[in-house]
């Protein structure tokens, strides 16, 4: 319980009062009589805001929200008494969310209702608790403010932004590559399994006649195949230290999962199976699986991954990989590196070459471009391009040496990623490599 603005303003209209009375004695009986009645009404008045009764309270909020988009929150507050509750709302919040709308204040009339609407913000994904609801209720006579807390619990999960892969999703799938960058060509019968019979066209391939079947039905029939179905990818995702590295306030953590999500939407898309294993913070294996829903199915097993403060083991992760995933796949690397970890980088790929097709997608961060296009002007940004410039020769440089081992290496931002990784894998798919 604390003193409202009227009673402090009272308090101190009260001060001149008694400083008056040092110098004219006569008032100073009135002014105790009048000071004794407040205090007695001031009481009376916390005692009877201490009876006043908890509004009901309902909170709505969605189920699922995504990182780092504002999101409605209704409030439902019900007054059972037959009298006034003049109050100011909060709302208990995460450490993870920011909020906008609140505290708000409003009166509630006998047996009525208010809705209380703001929005919030999760900046972390994730399991977040919501418990009681804190006000601030004035006394009947507004002399004082009662904390209160009333009881409603709400329990939501944060899931990645994966709001492009809805809209990748709506697209058609021409429609779907084009928007993504990717300049795929019409291939007629061109692929790796045999799809149908059909007549011979102009321009179809000697190779690609079946001579027995035109044999039989006595005009050149040609075979047509299309891109193997039902083969696998599997993410090597890292939730090491690194992948805490931010562009636009945005962890490369939360944009590689949005990639993930949206390049498992387009291989379900085509016939293929998703998977996932994570190394580093976390040690989470989601076998491949061909699923219609395979971004919800992925997102129940990944929304909770975070980058930590460990550093990856590249070898331990494709050790462990290679005893999971006995049937060969597309194995993308999802990670941040540095040249100290070229040595463990090489010996993970040579692992995993054995039996898989790697992919590196390496990233790095947006501002070291932009350090390049700078013209510097003093001696400090002279030596920061020269940094900059090594460190990126040195990743090419390691690159090509994953190059030479059999890896494909993509060196990209984590804004270009999505881009990157599905034009790489309809590059894959295309050349019949897996």
């Amino acid at each position: 319980m604390t003193p409202s603005k009227k009673l402090l303003i009272i308090a101190a209209l009260f001060l001149p009062c008694a400083l008056a009375a040092d110098f004219y004695p006569p008032i100073t009986t009135g002014l105790y009589t009048v000071a004794v009645i407040f205090l007695l009404l001031m009481l009376f008045d916390a005692v009877r805001g201490g009876l006043i009764p908890n509004p009901h309270a309902e909170r709505q909020i969605e189920a699922n929200l995504a990182v780092q988009t504002w999101n409605p929150v209704t409030l439902t507050l019900t007054n059972e008494t037959a009298s006034n509750i003049k109050m100011s709302v909060f709302d208990s919040q995460d450490e993870s969310t920011q909020s906008q709308g609140l505290p708000q204040s409003l009166m509630l009339t006998p047996n009525s209702q208010a809705i209380v609407e703001y929005q919030i913000k999760a900046t972390q994904r994730g399991n977040i608790q919501f418990n009681d609801i804190d006000c601030l209720l004035q006394s009947p006579w507004g002399f004082w403010h009662l904390r209160r807390s009333i009881l409603c619990e709400s329990q939501v999960r944060v899931q990645p932004n994966y709001k492009s892969v809805f809209e990748f999703a709506l697209l058609g799938d021409e429609q779907k590559l084009a928007k993504m960058g990717n300049r795929q060509q019409r291939r007629r019968g061109e692929g790796t399994e045999f799809h149908q019979l059909r007549a011979y066209q102009a321009g179809d391939p000697m190779r690609k006649i079946d001579w027995k079947a035109s044999s039989r039905i006595g005009k050149l029939i040609s075979k047509e195949f299309q891109d193997e179905q039902d083969q696998q990818l599997v993410f090597l995702l890292d939730t090491g230290r690194r992948m805490r590295h931010k562009d636009e306030d945005v962890e490369h953590m939360d944009q590689t999962l949005n990639s993930m999500l949206l390049l498992s939407h387009v291989a379900a898309k085509q016939g293929d199976s998703v998977g996932f294993m994570a190394f580093g913070n976390n040690h989470t294996w989601c076998p491949p699986r061909k699923h219609k829903a395979i971004v919800k199915h992925l997102l129940d097993h990944c929304y909770g991954l975070h980058a930590g403060l460990v550093m990856s083991d590249y070898l331990v992760a494709a050790q462990r990989l290679i005893g999971l995933q006995k049937r060969r796949a597309l194995v993308i690397i999802l990670t941040n590196s540095r040249d100290e970890d070229r040595n463990d980088l090489e010996k993970a790929v040579l692992i995993l070459r054995k039996r898989h097709l790697v992919v590196v997608a390496d990233l790095h961060e947006s501002f070291l471009a932009d350090t390049l296009k700078q013209d510097p002007k003093n001696f400090e940004q002279s030596l920061e391009m020269l940094t900059t410039e090594n460190f990126m020769r040195q990743r090419q440089e390691m690159h090509s040496s994953l190059n030479n081992l059999g890896a494909m290496c993509l060196d990209c931002t984590a804004e270009e990623l999505p881009a990157t990784l599905v034009n790489s894998y309809q590059h894959i798919k295309n050349s019949g490599r897996l």
